[in-house]
């Protein structure tokens, strides 16, 4: 016990509760992590940044980034039945799953930027494609029909906000 009577003993000990404590409380921002949201904005729920198309033989995969706000008081796990990918006569397009991978979710009164996945066939790119999370519908894919034959297998095609 002699120790503790020594002074720089106590300096170390409050130096490290200190540091102890400052680590417990402070919490680093990681990207992708949900912002709160202080004032409603005249900014849309959803923003589509990016699709990304990749042929897989006779099918493709759709990447499709975005950014949504979920004003809703509970919170949103981006799959069926709040999220679907609706073809131009109101269609269903499967999700594209991993067992791996957790569906992305958002909670109440925040934004988050998520990628969804979607498997499509050669039937889905011959017309429009919109996303709809609980009624709010953006525009994927114009009426344009895409060759996929023409597209090379493996390699991803990238456009901005909406496949055109």
């Amino acid at each position: 016990m002699s120790s503790l009577k020594r002074i720089e003993v106590w300096v170390l000990l409050l130096l490290g509760g200190g540091a102890a404590i400052w680590v417990f409380l402070d919490k680093p921002v990681v990207e992708g992590d949900p912002q709160p949201i202080e004032s409603p904005s005249s900014e849309s729920a959803m923003v589509i940044h990016r699709c990304t198309l990749e042929r897989d033989f006779g099918n493709a995969r759709l990447d499709i980034e975005l950014r949504y706000h979920n004003a809703s008081p509970r919170p949103l796990i981006l799959q069926p039945p709040d999220v679907k990918l609706l073809t131009g006569d109101g269609k269903e397009v499967p999700p594209f799953i991993l067992a791996t991978e957790k569906p992305p979710e958002i909670a109440v009164q925040t934004s988050k930027d998520v990628r969804l996945r979607y498997w499509l066939d050669k039937a889905h790119l011959q017309g429009t494609l919109a996303l709809d999370i609980r009624g709010t519908t953006a525009e994927v894919k114009n009426a344009t029909p895409l060759a996929l034959e023409k597209m090379e297998n493996r390699k991803p095609k990238t456009w901005p906000s909406s496949i055109h």
